[in-house]
């Protein structure tokens, strides 16, 4: 498989104050920056209270993609740091994009 480059809009990123019990939701943008097609393989949450949504065609050279995560806040009061590891055809193949927020009570 052909190797490409990868830049992230952002690799962290912070919801600020958030309700418990909110499903919130960011989007991590991504460019290809290589000469070949960007494949992103995997999406893998630190834990089943976030959801990737990520695209599955390639992205070409020179184009963007993104990444979409939701968080389900439910239970989860205090301050929260989730990661996502990404896993594309690129060196080094992961990056982890985390989000943080402090889930206050209802």
């Amino acid at each position: 498989m052909k190797k490409t480059t990868v830049k992230f809009d952002a690799v962290e990123k912070d919801f600020g104050q958030v309700k418990d019990g909110e499903k919130v939701r960011l989007v991590f943008e991504l460019m290809n920056t290589g000469d070949a097609d960007l494949l992103v393989q995997n999406v893998k949450p630190s834990c089943g209270c976030t959801t990737p949504n990520y695209d599955k065609k390639p992205i070409r050279p020179g184009k963007k993609g993104k990444i979409e995560v939701e968080f389900d806040t439910s239970g989860r009061t205090g301050k929260q740091r989730k990661t996502v590891m990404v896993t594309t055809n690129t060196e080094p193949p992961n990056t982890v994009l985390t989000f943080n927020c402090e889930v206050m009570p209802k």
